[in-house]
């Protein structure tokens, strides 16, 4: 287990403003503005908050139940009883069926951050851009020439990455070739996928239903583990919910406070050129 502090530590380490209060360790999620580090730990309003120098806009966190709350995001989750059931056996037909396929195709271990390996999961990036760019689904994504023009800038933050104690990136290899990867965060008792890449010319060996069933056997092991995260549902992209949905993960509504001053069109007007200060400042 990761715990909450060293998680933040790591934060800290990569240049992440954090800092601890009222036993709570927060990280800036956007300028002047402060939530918890380890996001899945309600407490109620008023049980802790950040310091007021590092939060001048305001702060959000989870809540023990629904009444404590004034705003809501939903996450697909896998927690309960069904985290820790989860099996091959549980999975619908279907998906078995294509984890079979995956993991008689493909070797899936966790990954070291090598030349060979980061080369690999560059040219996974290039793949899985191109890929969301031809299809036009995807306007969030890095574009490819990101990948060429960066690519020191870019092996460098990934080993600074792999060298974080709550990130563990795992891989899909067919023979040799690495094909597609996994970021997955740790901290305290819970799982998150981070980014999850795949390259375009191995996809029939299904390498992320394989990655999918590994890393979620390895959470049931995992005798900490209350929670898997996978981001949350995306209306514009039902095909991908319902990849999550087959393996189990539901949408969960989460309940959180947030005490905002940024809420008054007053107050908006006066932050906004810090807001634009600060993001000229932080580094990229």
């Amino acid at each position: 287990m990761i715990s909450e502090e060293e998680f933040a530590l790591e934060e800290q380490r990569l240049g992440k403003r954090v800092h601890r209060h009222d036993g709570v360790w927060w990280v800036s999620a956007a300028p002047f503005y402060c939530k918890p580090v380890h996001e899945f730990r309600p407490f109620a309003p008023g049980g802790a908050r950040p310091s007021p120098l590092w939060a001048p806009g305001g702060y959000s966190h989870q809540v023990n139940e629904e009444a404590q709350g004034n705003q809501y995001v939903d996450w697909m989750v896998l927690s309960g009883q069904e985290l820790g059931q989860y099996s091959l056996a549980a999975l619908p037909a279907k998906k078995r069926n294509k984890v079979r396929i995956g993991l008689r195709e493909c070797t899936v271990e966790p990954l070291q951050p090598q030349d060979d390996v980061l080369h690999a999961m560059r040219e996974i990036n290039i793949s899985q851009a191109e890929r969301f760019q031809l299809a036009g689904d995807r306007r969030d994504f890095l574009p490819p020439e990101y990948y060429v023009r960066n690519s020191s800038r870019w092996a460098r933050d990934m080993r600074a990455l792999f060298a974080h104690l709550g990130h563990v990136f795992w891989g899909a290899r067919v023979g040799e070739r690495l094909v597609a990867y996994i970021d997955v965060l740790r901290v305290a008792d819970s799982w998150i996928f981070g980014a999850v890449k795949s390259h375009s010319s191995w996809l029939r060996q299904r390498p992320v239903d394989a990655l999918y069933h590994v890393v979620l056997q390895a959470a049931v092991s995992d005798a900490f583990c209350r929670r898997v995260v996978n981001g949350g549902p995306d209306p514009d992209r039902p095909t991908l919910d319902h990849f999550k949905e087959s393996f189990l993960f539901r949408s969960v509504r989460v309940h959180y406070y947030s005490h905002s001053l940024v809420r008054s069109p007053f107050v908006r007007r006066l932050v906004k050129p810090l807001v634009a200060w600060y993001r000229r400042l932080r580094p990229r």
